[in-house]
């Protein structure tokens, strides 16, 4: 503990020869003081990469110089895990251990809150995904992946799986950033599934850190009558409609582009009605942009819109995972100036229902925006 608080707080402050000088000495003097026949190994466990963004040109002088004195020493070997345990020979066995974390001794913050629930149970599904593709390679079954796609997924689940994500997720930690980081740590996660062909789950375009929206916000005050063309028909088609309208004022994240400008909903008599108003300016980058409607009750049914070159290009209704047939006995959606939908109310369970959730997600090249 004291030699890892040394590199951590301390070494960073002095002349680099002379902090590797001082460790080596230290450790030195531990093998001196220690009497056995056995090889007497030392372990400095770190917190994680912290320390070296204290140091000039980030440690390299302090790590060279200091496994450079290890390397000349007859006395040191430097090992890895594996190799240690292999030197050590006969090592007694702990039959458990307990939480060594320098946060309160225990992984509240890492696993503690829903964020960082969520989190992991992603992370969770998305390594079980690659570990089925994988066996199926190994096995050599039809429809297996290649050697390349595994790679490229394998790569991505270490980026998700190799930095302090859930220190961020949770009501513990935030920064400026927050948006941004939860945004990169779904796309690694996404580009699992992309890499195997395989289509991501729609919860991953969902963020998991939980922020206050800032929003004007209108419920329905009446029935509907729209016409579904992708236009504003006329001033009194959507009168009384409900209303979500993002506040844009600074935000959370500098530079962020938008493309989702409100959207409306509200009944007719016989069906549930959605629109989208986006912008045209930013939305037409997006060549194959794709509109993700959930709308949830007892049971949650998903609305894939998908466009190319502004224009729809497949539309698709999905209940519980499985995609329904005969589109024109359960929705219809149109596209052109705003995006228009309506979906049969017999197609939601709103029987003993106070609530409905609703919810859209743009997603582009198979990735959530």
């Amino acid at each position: 503990h004291h030699l890892s608080d040394l590199i951590g707080f301390v070494y960073s402050r002095m002349e680099a020869k002379a902090a590797a000088a001082d460790l080596h000495s230290r450790l030195r003097l531990l093998g001196e003081k220690v009497s056995g026949n056995q090889p007497l190994t030392v372990c400095l466990f770190l917190d994680g990469e912290n320390a070296w963004e204290y140091y000039p040109g980030n440690g390299r002088e302090f790590l060279r110089e200091f496994y450079r004195r290890i390397e000349s020493d007859p006395d040191f070997r430097a090992l890895t895990a594996s190799e240690a345990i292999a030197a050590a020979g006969e090592i007694p066995t702990n039959t458990g251990i307990f939480p060594a974390s320098w946060i309160n001794a225990n992984f509240d913050v890492w696993i503690g809150h829903s964020e960082d629930v969520t989190a992991w149970e992603l992370l969770w599904d998305a390594r079980e995904v690659y570990a089925r593709a994988v066996d199926v390679y190994q096995k050599g079954r039809p429809g297996a992946p290649t050697e390349t796609a595994l790679k490229q997924a394998h790569g991505a689940l270490l980026a998700a799986e190799g930095s302090d994500w859930c220190w961020w997720f949770g009501p513990e930690h935030s920064t400026p950033n927050d948006a941004e980081f939860d945004a990169l740590y779904r796309k690694h996660l996404t580009e699992i599934y992309l890499a195997l062909g395989q289509v991501a789950p729609e919860e991953l375009a969902k963020p998991i850190k939980r922020r206050p929206e800032h929003a004007f916000q209108l419920a329905p005050t009446g029935f509907l009558r729209v016409k579904v063309d992708g236009r504003e028909s006329s001033y009194f088609e959507w009168l009384g409609a409900g209303l979500y309208s993002p506040e844009r004022r600074g935000g959370s994240m500098h530079g962020r582009v938008f493309y989702l400008h409100e959207m409306r909903y509200g009944f007719e008599e016989d069906r549930l009605c959605i629109r989208i108003d986006h912008f045209p300016e930013t939305l037409s980058e997006l060549d194959d942009a794709e509109f993700r409607i959930t709308v949830g009750a007892a049971e949650e049914l998903v609305i894939v819109v998908k466009l190319r070159r502004g224009r729809i290009q497949d539309f698709a209704v999905e209940k519980a995972r499985l995609c329904l047939l005969k589109l024109e006995s359960v929705a219809v959606a149109a596209f052109d100036r705003i995006l228009e939908v309506a979906i049969l109310r017999d197609q939601l369970d709103l029987k003993g229902q106070s609530r409905l959730k609703l919810g859209v997600a743009l997603w582009h090249g198979g990735l959530p925006v």
